[in-house]
């Protein structure tokens, strides 16, 4: 004899089956609250997030190619020059354009058809903005710099505590500007606070 017994009628148990599928609106509603407020949480700090990494991706380019151009000067002996150029060719003034390396044989801060260009950067990120006060940047045979200079890397936004300052001595040194008062905006050798504009 069986010791369990099942007696189902198929009106309750269609019923049952139509009342158990699909959401409320009440459930519906507290998942779409849930969802806003990890959103509006979650979004700017993953703006943030996307913010430093293009600055610091921006920053580590410029550093390479001004490190390769001093190294270049000392192993070959010779003057090399970093400099903005659209064309890839002719140095001008906006640094946000292409950037060229090359041998500086006449020491004119152009590029001669003659003079071999030995490394290049595209146009930097729209999203990032980069500022100099330097035409070029030149390196002689010993490493040394013509003149100390400096390179700016900003967001769009212009927000302060993006900025980043990438300083070349007359020595030839490189180096990256830091928050020393830790009050979220990094400053330059002198402290003054780092502005976008």
């Amino acid at each position: 004899m069986n010791k369990y017994k099942f007696n189902v009628n198929s009106n309750n148990y269609q019923n049952s089956r139509l009342r158990q599928q699909g959401t409320t609106l009440v459930e519906l509603m507290i998942v779409v609250g849930i969802l806003a407020i990890l959103g509006t949480l979650g979004v700017p700090s993953f703006m943030s997030i996307v913010t430093k990494a293009r600055i610091t991706s921006e920053t580590n380019k410029i550093s390479g190619l001004i490190r390769y151009a001093r190294f270049t000067a000392i192993e070959q002996e010779r003057s090399t020059v970093i400099c903005p150029a659209a064309d890839y060719s002719t140095c001008d003034n906006d640094w946000n354009g292409p950037k060229i390396v090359f041998i500086d044989s006449n020491y004119n801060n152009q590029r001669e058809p003659q003079e071999p260009m030995l490394m290049s950067l595209p146009k930097n990120n729209e999203a990032n903005q980069i500022f100099s006060r330097n035409k070029a940047i030149k390196f002689y045979q010993s490493g040394i710099t013509a003149s100390p200079a400096s390179v700016r890397i900003c967001p769009s936004s212009n927000d302060e505590k993006y900025a980043r300052l990438l300083t070349v001595s007359l020595q030839g040194k490189i180096k990256l500007s830091k928050d020393k008062n830790n009050d979220g905006v990094h400053e330059n050798s002198a402290g003054a606070a780092l502005s976008c504009i």
